[in-house]
């Protein structure tokens, strides 16, 4: 990488926590134990008041789940109902449905009463050692906690040391040229590209070839749309800047799919059965960052590489109905999200209800970030602080490894959800907001590679072999796609670069029409290859925080060439000239190319095309004519 003036050196180390808790979490953990504390002595008043077994079952079913059931001497339904409030807690991360975990519990304990046995006597021993587990496990967790932090205390002291000595450089914003030039996608590239272009390319209300599971978790279709969005932005801003034509169709279409009901719809279901709220606007509420900053991200980054259409009132309108529809456009997404920091206890707030998600945040702050950038708002400076506060508090172990999600309402998290993906996509995608954590992450992650099989992967473990867009265990096919990305927008080419090469020549590859995929992974999985194939050092960052040159927004533009006749391999301007690299997608022809963006009435000396010399229309448009048998350069320049 060529370092720039504006380029700084830091250095981070792991803040040292002054207590086993976060102050917001002990807080939400704190009224956690202090509600289960007041149900327990209730549970045990039937008890302790001789109500006969049956109330005093249903009371124990509350203190612990199953509790009645065994009381009354029903051990395998005990364990039965244990795993099902186990089983409802899942499905209420999985879902949000606030609501069936304690219904769960709560019938639990009903069944105990109407099965227990009709003696008024209370079995004091039975009663006891029911009433005294959920305590015991309580202070059990407390306790494992406490150990496994100071565990994690004392790595850190031994991973600062080691810190103090590294310098993380972050970028500066990039001058026309001077970080990467624009890069000629390769073949393998266009063939990769046309599977994404082949999505987003049919007809809008039409979802041919999107995976078709659920719309709650990472195998919704919204996902998809984002992951396809984001690779097609990435594969114009580093290759074709100067290109809009079937590229930015392809990005509109992808962002107007979301409005669709049966991308967004889920919303209203969600917000019912986990917020208790009827209202199914799914913008101006509470949460739903999973919607508002992941759509918002699509639409800052076609609009740093585009125009400004989504944007305009009502750009985005989801619509429930031919009646019922919710205006809204870019700048009420970034105001959401913003809104939603501010008046969160932990400012990083909810996916779905109660759970907060670290790298969906990331999302949100990347729509204000753009969105201030291009609209002169100051959203993401006001929570900034806030933000980088949380993330290394809330949610950062001692040992540096960010935690992937809280419960808001319990302040409860797991070490499940912290592993080498958790660590890698919230590197890449927090590199644009808070590159100095990004950066340190990756180097703590980056110190736990393996070689594994001729390539580099994380540590072997079930979690590594889950595809999350279509739920599939198998190859590690997703977890060394994102570290591809991270690696490369993270500076560390070398690396990303061996990745790729792992992923082209030993996975197999499905073929169609032109189109290439990786055969063993989701399309998500595909998208998100692409994402990382597309990128270079600093990409998302450059793209995000500091948006295109000016000469790439001003200069010539090839507006219009017909898909798949012509694959762009290349396109750039400095603001006067263009400079194409095209290929056939479908055999020798000869084609129409449309330029845009000229000066109105000047001449322009072309390369390349049948004419030798065009004089720019009034509208600042002229028509080429190309015949393409293979690799191709086109030039266009201002006489």
């Amino acid at each position: 990488m060529t370092t720039t003036v504006a380029d700084e050196r830091v250095r981070l180390l792991l803040p040292v926590p002054p207590r086993a808790v976060p102050p917001t979490t002990a807080r939400r953990q704190r009224r956690a134990i202090a509600a289960y504390a007041v149900l327990w002595l209730v549970s045990a008043l039937p008890g302790l008041l001789g109500l006969g077994s049956g109330w005093t079952a249903a009371g124990l079913g509350l203190a612990l789940p199953g509790g009645g059931l065994a009381y009354g001497g029903s051990p395998l339904l005990a364990v039965a109902a244990a795993l099902a409030v186990v089983l409802s807690v899942f499905v209420w991360w999985a879902a949000g449905p606030t609501v069936l975990p304690p219904l769960v519990w709560v019938g639990s304990a009903a069944l105990g009463g109407v099965l227990s046995g009709g003696e008024d006597d209370l079995r004091v021993l039975p009663w006891v050692v029911v009433l005294a587990v959920g305590p015991a496990l309580v202070l059990a967790a407390v306790l494992a906690h406490r150990v496994r932090h100071a565990r994690q205390v004392r790595a850190s002291e031994r991973i600062n040391e080691r810190l103090g000595q590294v310098e993380f450089v972050i970028t500066g914003p990039p001058g026309l040229d001077v970080r990467v030039p624009v890069a000629e996608h390769t073949e393998a590239d266009l063939a990769h590209l046309r599977y994404a272009l082949d999505l987003a390319l049919q007809p809008v209300d039409s979802f041919e070839g999107f995976t078709k599971i659920d719309q709650f978790r990472e195998a919704a279709t919204r996902y998809q749309c984002n992951a396809l969005g984001y690779s097609l932005a990435m594969s114009q801003f580093t290759r074709t800047p100067a290109f809009t034509g079937y590229l930015a169709e392809a990005q509109r279409n992808a962002i107007v799919k979301l409005l669709d009901r049966r991308i967004w719809g889920y919303w209203a279901l969600e917000n019912a059965w986990g917020n208790l709220d009827l209202d199914r606007d799914p913008v101006d509420n509470r949460e739903n960052i999973m919607l508002t900053g992941f759509h918002g991200l699509m639409v800052g980054m076609y609009e740093s590489l585009n125009d400004d259409r989504f944007s305009r009132p009502g750009a985005l309108t989801y619509r429930w109905s031919d009646d019922v529809g919710y205006s809204n456009d870019y700048g009420t997404l970034a105001a959401s999200i913003h809104r939603n920091v501010q008046r969160s206890p932990y400012a990083l707030f909810p996916c779905e209800p109660n759970w907060i998600y670290t790298v969906c945040n990331t999302f949100g702050m990347n729509t204000m970030l753009s969105h201030d950038r291009l609209h002169g708002t100051g959203y993401f400076a006001e929570v900034e602080d806030r933000l980088r506060t949380s993330y290394e508090t809330e949610f950062l172990r001692p040992d540096g490894r960010i935690i992937g999600v809280r419960s808001s309402h319990l302040g409860l998290s797991w070490n499940l959800w912290s592993g080498p993906a958790i660590q890698t996509t919230t590197s890449f995608w927090m590199h644009a907001a808070l590159p100095d954590i990004a950066q340190r992450t990756w180097w703590l992650l980056r110190e736990q590679l393996r070689e594994q099989d001729g390539t580099v992967t994380t540590r072997p473990g079930v979690a590594n072999r889950l595809d999350p867009g279509n739920y599939q265990l198998g190859k590690d096919i997703y977890s060394r796609v994102v570290l591809m990305m991270a690696a490369r927008e993270l500076g560390d080419e070398e690396l990303a670069a061996r990745v790729q090469r792992s992923l082209d020549e030993g996975e197999e590859i499905a073929e169609a029409a032109g189109a290439r995929r990786y055969a063993g992974a989701s399309g998500m999985t595909n998208l998100y290859a692409n994402l990382g194939r597309f990128g270079r050092h600093s990409a998302l960052r450059d793209l995000v925080r500091y948006g295109a040159p000016d000469a790439w927004r001003q200069g010539p533009v090839l507006a219009e060439a017909a898909y798949p006749d012509v694959l762009v391999a290349r396109a750039v301007t400095d603001g006067h000239a263009l400079d194409l690299v095209l290929r056939p997608g479908a055999g020798p022809v000869r084609t129409v190319l449309l330029l845009d963006r000229l000066v109105p009435g000047r001449e322009y000396d072309v390369l390349g095309a049948a004419e030798d010399l065009v004089v720019a229309a009034p509208d600042g448009t002229a028509v080429l004519e190309v015949d393409l048998s293979g690799r191709h350069e086109v030039r266009a320049s201002p006489r």
